[in-house]
């Protein structure tokens, strides 16, 4: 349980973080209230779907790469509408974003474990 909690806010927080960048478009100086919980909403989602992908027998990290931003993209088409022209551009943005967090993230962890 306490694994599941742990790696939920982990997904949570790549995708979270991607998802209020890409709202704002990289202007951190517009941040508001609702982009947070905007954001936390896609974060929750998309954490809470990878536990339960993760409870399938896979370890490639490349996966669980993928299947971040996957996730992430298809959490943020679900929470809110594109703020860019396309409708599924912003999506599509936010998840290469979560995954390229996920993906530094990984490489940390695998360097600070030796």
């Amino acid at each position: 349980m306490l694994q599941n909690l742990k790696l939920w806010f982990e997904k949570f927080s790549e995708a979270w973080t991607a998802c209020l960048l890409c709202m704002v478009q990289g202007d951190l100086s517009v941040i508001s209230l609702n982009h947070v919980i905007t954001a936390a909403k896609t974060g929750s989602l998309a954490g809470l779907a990878f536990v339960i992908a993760a409870l399938l027998p896979w370890s490639n990290k490349w996966l669980g790469i993928w299947l971040t931003g996957f996730l992430t993209m298809i959490a943020d088409i679900i929470i809110h509408p594109s703020h860019y022209g396309n409708e599924f551009t912003e999506s599509l943005i936010t998840g290469l974003v979560a995954a390229t967090i996920a993906l530094v993230y990984e490489h940390i962890k695998v360097k600070k474990n030796g």
